[in-house]
């Protein structure tokens, strides 16, 4: 009876090193979970509510991933509104507005079709660019401009473009969030595949192949 030549993982040729790895070096069913829930975590201190994540990797130019939720507005000007910002007094005092309820102070963000998963494909349902007057005399009755006239304050950052920027800001930060998941799954897929963890799995199991890269049971 002949016995099949083996050897380390280290001792195979390349073509069968990229073979062992292909057919028993995949990652397990649940390694992106951690990722996943990472994003979920830190997403609301930038005001993202992500109730789901799509992702398709990691070789074809369409590949990425995306998320689908709700972004509040006031906690994502609070985040990503800083004083060097061309804007930033405006946007406080929007942010104060749409905390005192003047506005919805939310929108979703949706997926334009289901083909790809990349970030290109979300969509922003629209941010309220209404201010709902009571009346004329109507005042922000709480937070840092309390006491202060809705009207007056309204027109004096032009809200109708300030939503329209506002509606695009969101949706770029939104997709970059999206576009930072994807290079962490990126980077823990290679860890998963790459030829350091599976020689670490090799040793630890005691694996040894034929020349081909093919398992041999010892």
């Amino acid at each position: 009876m002949t016995t099949t030549e083996s050897f380390e993982f280290l001792e195979l040729p390349h073509n069968a090193r990229y073979h062992a790895i292909s057919e028993y070096g995949q990652p397990p069913d649940d390694w992106h979970e951690d990722i996943y829930a990472r994003a979920m975590e830190d997403g609301p201190a930038r005001g993202f509510l992500i109730d789901n994540i799509q992702f398709s990797g990691f070789s074809s130019q369409g590949d990425g991933a995306s998320w689908t939720g709700y972004v509040l507005l006031p906690d994502f000007i609070e985040y990503y509104n800083k004083p060097e910002h061309d804007d930033y007094t405006q946007y406080v005092v929007l942010r104060e507005l749409i905390k005192d309820g003047w506005c919805e102070e939310q929108i979703t963000i949706g997926r334009h079709g289901y083909y790809y998963n990349h970030s290109g494909m979300m969509r922003s349902s629209g941010v309220d660019d209404r201010i709902h007057y009571v009346d004329d005399d109507s005042v922000v009755d709480r937070g840092i401009l309390e006491g202060a006239n809705v009207k007056e304050l309204a027109n004096s950052i032009d809200t109708d473009a300030m939503f329209n920027d506002l509606d695009e800001w969101v949706l770029r930060k939104a997709q970059a969030y999206a576009n930072d998941i994807y290079k962490q799954l990126k980077e823990e897929y290679e860890h998963y595949t790459s030829e350091e963890y599976f020689k670490d799995l090799c040793d630890i199991n005691g694996w040894r192949f034929d020349k081909h890269g093919k398992l041999v049971e010892e």
